[in-house]
């Protein structure tokens, strides 16, 4: 009996001293190096997790001038339309246009097929830019849509349009 104590005693000995001795990972997983990507926003202060813009930067694009035009006009033709910042310089604030083909002149103006889409560069303070399209190639009724961005509070809508441009198929005369 006091052989078998002894194998026993001696049998928990080694293994407390094992198990003191040696790395065990029953508890946790240690490592020691870790790779991964992570992404920054260029803004990341006044955007959230999604790089979107958290609040408005107080911009403020009106529409000044745009492509008028009188009587037969030959397609295919260059629109634009100018927006000028009346409000604070453009920071963060993503301000977004489409260019449509509508059903009719009828107001308010209607969705009609997408031609272009785009994204308006930044604007400063009391200054001006143009967008150009030379998508208007058969005759029709186009206009420009011009998205608010996110956060803008003086508008009902989420959107304003141009004035709508008809462009009508014209016949040279020959001399």
């Amino acid at each position: 009996m006091k052989q078998l104590l002894f194998v026993l005693f001696c049998a928990i000995c080694i293994i407390s001293m094992s198990h003191l001795t040696t790395y065990t990972n029953a508890s946790f997983h240690d490592v020691e190096i870790s790779n991964f990507v992570m992404k920054a926003c260029g803004n990341f202060e006044q955007t959230d997790e999604n790089c979107q813009a958290k609040k408005w930067d107080k911009s403020h694009l009106t529409l000044i001038d745009q492509t008028t035009i009188k009587g037969t006009v030959c397609a295919p033709q260059k629109l634009s339309m100018t927006l000028q910042n009346v409000g604070d310089s453009m920071t963060h604030s993503e301000w977004m246009w489409e260019f449509h083909k509508l059903a009719s002149d009828q107001m308010p103006l209607q969705d009609g097929h997408i031609l272009e889409k785009g994204s308006i560069r930044p604007v400063l303070q009391n200054e001006s830019t143009i967008v150009t399209t030379a998508k208007a190639k058969t005759k029709g009724i186009y206009a420009f849509k011009i998205y608010y961005p996110k956060g803008f509070s003086s508008s009902a809508q989420p959107f304003f349009w141009s004035k709508h441009m008809p462009l009508s198929h014209c016949e040279e005369k020959a001399s």
